[in-house]
């Protein structure tokens, strides 16, 4: 039986690597144990962001954990039509534009399950995304 893909929001991200909230962090990852992670470029780039904004990781340090991130995951690139399949769903559901891209990256890579704290838990996407935040369940 083959893994389902979740995608990873940032924030979720962020706690599977932090050292601070370690609640929050064992939450995220006792979700992880049985899945095929999956991150886009934007989450990446956020990722990134809020580290070195925040300075909670020095630039060599940030560039370790990016490649581990890359390894253990399927990194999905935003593809022009995404940002169009975007403003449909922005449309639909009235999520942000940049939550709205992340659900269309997430339905593009074929992702049962979208991991996010900042987005309606247990909502379903177009039948067949669910959003699950692992922080309350």
């Amino acid at each position: 039986m083959n893994a389902a893909r979740v995608f990873i929001d940032t924030n979720i991200l962020i706690y599977i690597f932090s050292s601070d909230e370690l609640d929050k962090k064992m939450k995220a990852l006792e979700f992880l144990d049985d899945c095929q992670p999956v991150i886009s470029t934007q989450i990446l780039k956020e990722f990134s962001n809020v580290l070195l904004k925040k300075g909670k990781i020095m630039p060599i340090n940030l560039k370790e954990l990016l490649a581990e991130v890359i390894e253990i995951s399927i990194v999905v690139n935003e593809e022009t039509s995404l940002i169009i399949d975007s403003i449909d769903i922005h449309d639909r559901y009235k999520f942000s534009f940049y939550d709205s891209l992340i659900i269309a990256t997430a339905l593009s890579a074929e992702c049962q399950i979208l991991l996010s704290e900042d987005m309606q838990d247990g909502q379903l996407i177009e039948g067949r995304l669910k959003i699950f935040n692992p922080l309350v369940n």
